[in-house]
């Protein structure tokens, strides 16, 4: 696979690293094709993720389809390419949607996983990873595993929030969220002073 070699860095531009581009055009070509190699969605993360100096980063931006949505059961299983941008639009209008939403819609699921990104709702529903059915990962040595809380758990568990250093994130099972509609359903209580405001 063709290779492109150039400074490379992440959301915050710092720091920057001179690494070997590779950028397969179908599932089928996502695996790890040198000794270290690490996989990048759409390069929103802070700090040095997904950069490797002097090494190979597999761009994963083209792995980005979405295979099947139940929607009745509202579960999605998509390419960890894909981005929650090109989700939202599908899975709204069939009364679905995520169950946890970072400050962006421009990141991959596979990062989603890979940083267990975490919304407002963290308080009560938990990070990305609580949500998470399956994954679908392809090892260092080109092997592929099934994962979840329940099958390789430990592989899972290593994955979600690993920062993709347990392999390369290849499909995601997710569980949405229902919803009555696309707006919000605002309710507004004012306070008059400080102490009523507590008592709210």
């Amino acid at each position: 696979m063709p290779t492109l070699t150039k400074p490379l860095s992440g959301w915050g531009r710092y720091p920057v690293q001179i690494c070997e581009l590779e950028r397969p055009e179908r599932y089928a070509d996502l695996r790890p094709t040198t000794d270290t190699v690490i996989a990048r969605g759409q390069g929103r993360s802070y700090g040095d993720a997904s950069l490797n100096e002097n090494g190979r980063v597999l761009l994963t931006e083209r792995i980005d389809r979405m295979l099947e949505l139940d929607v009745k059961q509202g579960i999605l299983r998509a390419e960890a390419g894909v981005t929650l941008a090109d989700i939202l639009p599908v899975i709204v209008k069939q009364g679905w949607f995520l169950p946890v939403t970072p400050g962006t819609k421009f990141v991959s699921l596979g990062g989603c996983i890979a940083a267990d990104v975490h919304g407002k709702n963290h308080h009560h529903d938990g990070s990305f990873g609580n949500h998470v059915l399956g994954i679908e990962l392809i090892l260092a040595d080109g092997r592929q595993i099934s994962c979840s809380a329940t099958e390789n758990a430990d592989i899972f568990w290593a994955t979600v929030g690993g920062m993709g250093l347990t392999g390369i994130i290849g499909e995601v099972t997710l569980k949405l969220i229902p919803i009555q509609t696309s707006k919000m359903m605002v309710s507004q209580h004012a306070a008059n002073n400080l102490e009523q405001l507590f008592e709210l």
